[in-house]
C-alpha cells in the first residue's frame, strides 16, 4: 500500500469540509473533517506499523498513535484539550450520515480548527527524530 494514498485523502476530506461550511451544509463538513482526522491518524499510525487499526474513533486512533510513538503523555494532555471536538467528530462518524442530527456553523468550524491542530500535533510527536 503507497502510505501518502492516506495523506491525500485525508487532505482531500480537510479541502472539501472547508468547502461545505462555506455552502452550508454543516453535516458534510464534520463528516469531513471526522474522515481528514481518521486518515490523518492513520497514516501517521502506517509510517511506523506499516499497517493501522480497523477502528474509527479519534480518540482511540490517538492512544494508539500516543502507544505507537511511545508519546501516550502528550497524547493523553492532546486529548484533554480536545476532549468536546473529538466527541463531536466521533459522533459525526455515524450521525452525519444516518441520523437526522444537524451540526452548526461553530462545531464544524472548531472542527476544522482541530483538524490543523491534529495535523501540527501528529507532525511534532511523530517526526521527530
Amino acid at each position: 500500500m503507497r502510505v501518502n494514498f492516506l495523506k491525500n485523502k485525508a487532505e482531500i476530506f480537510f479541502e472539501n469540509g472547508k468547502e461545505q461550511i462555506k455552502k452550508k451544509r454543516y453535516f458534510l463538513a464534520a463528516f469531513n473533517f471526522e474522515q481528514a482526522s481518521q486518515l490523518f491518524l492513520k497514516y501517521y499510525l502506517f509510517l511506523r506499523l506499516k499497517d493501522f487499526p480497523k477502528i474509527h474513533e479519534i480518540d482511540r486512533l490517538l492512544i494508539e498513535t500516543g502507544k505507537t510513538y511511545e508519546k501516550q503523555r502528550e497524547v493523553r494532555q492532546f486529548l484533554k484539550e480536545n476532549a468536546s471536538v473529538i466527541g463531536d467528530l466521533n459522533q459525526a462518524y455515524i450521525t452525519s450520515r444516518y441520523l437526522p442530527i444537524e451540526f452548526n456553523f461553530y462545531q464544524v468550524t472548531e472542527m476544522g480548527k482541530f483538524v490543523e491542530r491534529l495535523i501540527s500535533f501528529l507532525k511534532r510527536i511523530c517526526l521527530k527524530p
